[in-house]
């Protein structure tokens, strides 16, 4: 005797809508797929080039969709509700998104003026390893106008970071000198004082208070203004460290590197949260336009293309 198996049930809602439809001769049951729910946080947290990865459904009011761009740029969650409590309700009819964004950036981040390390006449340049200190400091160089600036280095044991400054030095027809002590670096500037400075210092772990803190004499042997330099792509957690110790030394200027190389920057606007404004961002190899101000303009523009157009988010370089 012959037994029917039995079906194996259907996994749909008893409740689903089925579809039927005939078709050359006999009934086809179609049954709805279900709708496929996406969300923002989640998108955001992938690389672009997933396979497979969805569109992201943005918010479809004005301060809902701006709060989700500094969440997809992986903006520090405190700080983009501090923003975009900021952000205006309303405005006049030719009010663009970017024009809010740029008002409540303005209203929660402080910005500092880049002529403030262009007119100084000695520069610290700290930051973590890797940052690109040693090209921003040509970079400086190359938009400084009183007198020959003289490159420094206190990082001349790494035989790469002083060949690289050394090729700098001759495109710029600078001096280039090696300090290996604060005293050393003090004779250097009491021979040229009326000579601008920059100081190139090696990489800092940024959790690391001990190291931060050996900078203090560097700092006091050139009476040098201490710069802050932070890759864009830093996580939030090395920018907040890295900030909270450089703060504690009177440091006042950061600039971010890699602003033109990283799609999402949000995690090194962490450094806000310390207090430290922002003067300038670094964007292109060249030393005529690789240093630009770092504005509430500049950066809302930065935040919306990069979390909009996967192929056009890059700043423009001037």
């Amino acid at each position: 005797m012959r037994t029917k198996k039995p079906r194996p049930q259907s996994s749909a809602a008893p409740q689903a809508p089925v579809v039927v439809r005939r078709g050359r001769g006999r009934l086809r049951i179609k049954r709805p797929l279900p709708d496929s729910v996406f969300d923002l946080t989640t998108l955001a947290a992938r690389e672009p080039l997933d396979p497979g990865m969805p569109e992201p459904s943005w918010p479809s009011g004005d301060a809902a969709f701006l709060a989700a761009v500094l969440r997809a740029q992986r903006v520090p969650e405190a700080l983009a509700r501090r923003i975009a409590a900021a952000i205006p309700e309303g405005g006049p009819s030719d009010t663009t998104l970017g024009d809010r964004l740029s008002q409540a950036l303005g209203a929660t981040l402080a910005f500092a003026p880049v002529d403030d390390l262009l007119s100084a006449r000695s520069l610290l340049l700290a930051g973590p390893s890797g940052a690109g200190k040693t090209t921003l400091a040509a970079k400086l160089a190359a938009r400084r106008e009183r007198g020959t600036t003289h490159l420094v280095t206190a990082d001349g044991r790494r035989a790469g970071a002083l060949a690289q400054l050394r090729e700098y030095a001759a495109a710029l027809g600078a001096p280039l000198f090696e300090a290996e002590t604060p005293a050393a670096l003090q004779a250097i500037a009491a021979d040229r004082p009326e000579e601008p400075l920059i100081l190139d210092t090696p990489g800092i772990d940024p959790a690391d208070a001990a190291a931060w803190e050996a900078l203090r004499p560097w700092i006091a042997a050139a009476s040098a203004l201490p710069v802050l330099v932070l890759p864009a792509n830093a996580t939030v957690e090395d920018a907040l460290a890295a900030t909270s110790h450089f703060r504690a030394l009177g440091g006042g200027h950061a600039v971010l590197t890699r602003f033109d190389m990283v799609r999402r920057i949000g995690g090194a606007l962490g450094a806000s949260l310390a207090g430290v404004p922002l003067a300038g961002a670094s964007v292109t190899p060249s030393f005529a336009y690789g240093l630009r101000p770092l504005t509430s303009e500049i950066l809302a523009h930065r935040l919306l293309s990069g979390a909009l157009e996967a192929a056009r988010w890059q700043a423009p370089a001037a």
